[in-house]
């Protein structure tokens, strides 16, 4: 089964939030959110040869068509509302070893009210109970201590720190969870 056949429908229902597949009306907002000042020092965008733009427009096509196989994206939604206000996805998933990393993004309007750490609770329950992964990584930035913390919350654990790629001399911090399913 592909991963956008896995995610076709999915609806994950949570307090505050839901998680769905994306639609390709949620493109533009997609797009807007991956292009946030505010956000973007917290993702990771490998650029390569191509230009921002190009850069997030292969980014924002992978998400909402399911074209990477070893990614899950779904979209966070404000419950009973259109509008997407994040994303949380599975990235670097190997369905063999039972492992991928987590990645998630929130719009700013919309930080400081528990809906990342919702989003990430309802995305591991289902990644651990749905899809047989026994482990999961999550990682950020050294400076990034609301994303430390949503981790935190969720029962990921501080494994290791690696200095940042970029030469800035900040950290990427990794936290792990492992579940005892076998």
């Amino acid at each position: 089964m592909s991963t956008y056949e896995m995610i076709m429908g999915l609806a994950l229902q949570g307090q505050s939030i839901e998680l769905k597949t994306m639609a390709p009306g949620d493109g533009a907002m997609l797009k807007q959110l991956l292009s946030h000042p505010e956000v973007q020092p917290h993702i990771q965008l490998r650029q390569g040869s191509s230009s921002q733009q190009g850069v997030l427009d292969k980014l924002v096509k992978r998400m909402l068509h399911g074209y990477d196989p070893s990614a899950l994206h779904t979209g966070i939604y404000l419950k009973g509302q259109p509008e997407l206000i994040g994303s949380v996805s599975l990235q670097s998933w190997s369905r063999h070893e039972g492992k991928a990393v987590l990645g998630y993004m929130l719009s700013p309007l919309w930080w400081g009210r528990g809906y990342a750490t919702e989003a990430v609770g309802l995305l591991l329950a289902y990644s651990f109970r749905e899809l047989g992964l026994r482990q999961i990584e999550g990682r950020c930035r050294g400076d990034n201590l609301r994303s430390a913390r949503v981790l935190l919350k969720n029962g990921l654990t501080l494994e290791r720190t690696l200095p940042m790629a970029d030469g800035s001399g900040d950290v990427m911090k990794v936290y792990t969870l492992v579940t005892q399913m076998k």
